[in-house]
């Protein structure tokens, strides 16, 4: 999907980005006590060339998403920091769940910042 889109950075980069994001969203991403149980992944380009990977599940809570983020509470989305993509967390404006945001540029820069986007 990555190179059908046209995207020009690191192919292998972005599916391991997508593994790490969907490989989290299963084991922790899919309640038990919600009857319908839903992965949806959304890979773009934005703008600014970048890439845009969402894996959005039916669980709206992430706690302790930023020490996640930081490798303090396991480490897949510490992987996803560190292969250079800007991770974040959001609820959807409308329905349940929520998504995981990872963004990749071009030049894998590895970027670890807290923008604000809470869980």
């Amino acid at each position: 999907m990555v190179t059908i889109l046209g995207w020009h950075g690191a192919v292998q980069t972005a599916v391991e980005v997508v593994s790490q994001l969907v490989d989290n969203s299963v084991k922790h991403g899919m309640p038990d006590t919600v009857p319908k149980r839903q992965l949806t992944l959304t890979v773009a380009i934005n703008e600014s060339g970048s890439l845009l990977i969402d894996v959005a599940d039916m669980e709206p809570a992430f706690p302790g998403f930023e020490a996640a983020v930081r490798g303090e509470k396991g480490r897949g989305l510490w992987q996803v920091a560190h292969l250079g993509a800007q991770v974040t967390c959001f609820l959807p404006q409308e329905g349940t769940g929520k998504t995981v945001r990872a963004v990749l540029t071009e030049s894998e820069v590895p970027q670890v910042t807290d923008r604000g986007d809470r869980c």
